[in-house]
């Protein structure tokens, strides 16, 4: 009861400031179970108006894409999971969600330079009219989120090394089998409460 009354009083607080537009949810390993949790937090995320969500899982087992296709097809999101290999799209409207499995930012900024490099060879691009928004367009993600929350642990993750270098970042020891709506609303209202710099 007086967890659930918390949680409300703290939803209350988090609503009544600006949230982030954009979150990026990092787990670094994954087992398989709790799929049921992508749904929560999308229907967390939604509920506080966060209007992109992003979730990455460093490491899983087995066939993941496939489960969570399934798992997610009907929910009210634009979904899109993406891998090594290829990505699956599901559009049912409502919040941005990207699931990156298992690709992360060194192989993603190394693809981009390739491309750019390829394109320099075929004369599309002359060497210096290469930009950082050069690069940025080369990127398979292109979103900057505001905030990055780390799952059970304090080690940082290369996912979205390029596109996050101003976000805020917020650990906890939480992982993802226990992540309550509490946790994700304390990690929001830790955002509130920080004055962001941009790098400056």
């Amino acid at each position: 009861m007086i967890h659930k009354l918390y949680e409300k009083l703290l939803e209350r607080d988090v609503l009544s400031h600006p949230r982030p537009r954009c979150v990026a949810f990092v787990v670094s390993s994954f087992d398989g179970t709790n799929l049921e949790k992508f749904g929560d937090l999308i229907e967390w995320s939604a509920s506080l108006g966060i209007e992109s969500l992003l979730i990455h899982i460093g490491h899983y087992s087995g066939e993941l894409a496939p489960s969570l296709e399934s798992i997610l097809k009907e929910t009210p999101a634009d979904v899109s999971i993406i891998n090594t290999d290829r990505s699956i799209a599901t559009g049912r409207g409502g919040i941005s969600v990207t699931v990156s499995l298992g690709y992360g930012g060194k192989k993603e900024v190394t693809e981009a330079i390739r491309s750019v490099l390829r394109d320099v060879a075929a004369g599309l691009i002359e060497p210096e009219e290469i930009e950082r928004e050069t690069i940025e367009r080369y990127l398979r993600f292109k979103q900057k989120p505001d905030l990055v929350i780390r799952a059970g642990g304090r080690r940082l993750s290369d996912f979205m090394i390029w596109q996050a270098a101003y976000s805020e970042l917020y650990f906890t020891d939480v992982d993802w089998a226990s992540l309550r709506r509490l946790d994700f609303l304390r990690a929001i209202r830790a955002f509130q409460r920080r004055e962001r710099r941009f790098g400056r």
